[in-house]
């Protein structure tokens, strides 16, 4: 089910092709960093008549200290094209079908949030990308918490779409030491409808590992939710919740994988070298979507909604 997903993850990591999920345009990045860090570098319809949750100000909170934290507010940047960087931002951009941008629709706090658009029948997305710039991500930590905002509408589906994930090379501790690992938030559907979901990757020549992770519960349409989360690479354990209700969780291993892989295999996950967050769908979308995503916190301490 998820095999395209994370093939094609996988050879944007190795550098295998060009403008699939990053692009080429990464080698220029490469050459500023020292041996070690480039070589984890390369792991690597609205409706404005519906009303926000909270109003725009409303959620305004400090930053825990060593965290990293994004409003989308501080940059003069709007419109936003592939390789484009601001902050400690690198885009990707994936056309046609999808654009992105900062914008004032529906914003948590402040005058913008990040947005993304992908059209029906499209293949694409975008991202941002942090990596060392961000300390947190700098000391490659390997047990992250965070949070996110987001609004979706409208809420088309495809096989797989993703909205936040860490990537760099898998734990040095674990059996996949050295393989390129992630760990992604997503949407899988059920019924026509987009569900929260965890994503595992694992790089390898023939035997790379796309697994998954599904909840019972929806997306929320329309309305802003608080998604917060805790991936822990070490101990292989996941936690995702919504406006602070439990609703997945992987302890070692998730609900199946791509075969030829054992459903029961282990989810070695990153020494984090990179973080990303946007929307990109790796299969056609049935329909529009559209999602707005607001004050991210990233920390090495429990982060949770409001």
């Amino acid at each position: 089910m998820l095999s395209r997903a994370f093939s094609m993850l996988v050879a944007a990591a190795l550098g295998a092709c060009s403008g699939t999920l990053e692009g080429a345009s990464d080698a220029g990045n490469d050459a500023a960093l020292s041996p070690i860090d480039a070589s984890r570098d390369a792991f690597v319809g609205r409706d404005a008549n519906v009303p926000d949750a909270w109003a725009p100000d409303a959620y305004v909170v400090p930053c825990p200290t060593g965290a990293f934290c994004e409003s989308f507010d501080s940059y003069t940047v709007t419109t936003l094209v592939d390789a484009q960087t601001f902050g400690p931002w690198r885009a990707s951009l994936a056309t046609p079908g999808a654009t992105m941008d900062l914008d004032a629709m529906h914003t948590t706090s402040g005058s913008r949030a990040l947005h993304v658009s992908i059209d029906t029948g499209a293949t694409a997305g975008g991202r941002l990308y942090a990596r060392d710039a961000v300390p947190l991500v700098a000391a490659h930590p390997t047990h992250v918490y965070g949070r996110l905002n987001m609004f979706v509408q409208p809420s088309g589906t495809s096989i797989h779409w993703t909205f936040f994930g860490i990537e760099g090379p898998a734990d040095h501790t674990s059996p996949a030491a050295g393989r390129a690992a992630s760990y992604i938030m997503s949407s899988l559907p059920r019924s026509g409808v987009n569900t929260f979901s965890f994503v595992d990757g694992l790089g390898g020549a023939a035997d790379y590992q796309d697994c998954w992770a599904q909840s019972m519960t929806n997306m929320p349409v329309g309305h802003w939710s608080c998604v917060s989360f805790e991936m822990d690479s070490v101990a292989r354990h996941l936690v995702m919740s919504v406006d602070g209700t439990q609703i997945e969780m992987v302890d070692q291993t998730g609900q199946g994988c791509v075969a030829p892989v054992s459903g029961t295999s282990p989810w070695y996950g990153p020494e984090v070298a990179a973080l990303f967050v946007g929307a990109w769908s790796f299969h056609p979308m049935d329909a529009p979507l559209e999602v707005w995503i607001d004050d991210l916190v990233v920390d090495t301490s429990p982060v949770s909604c409001p």
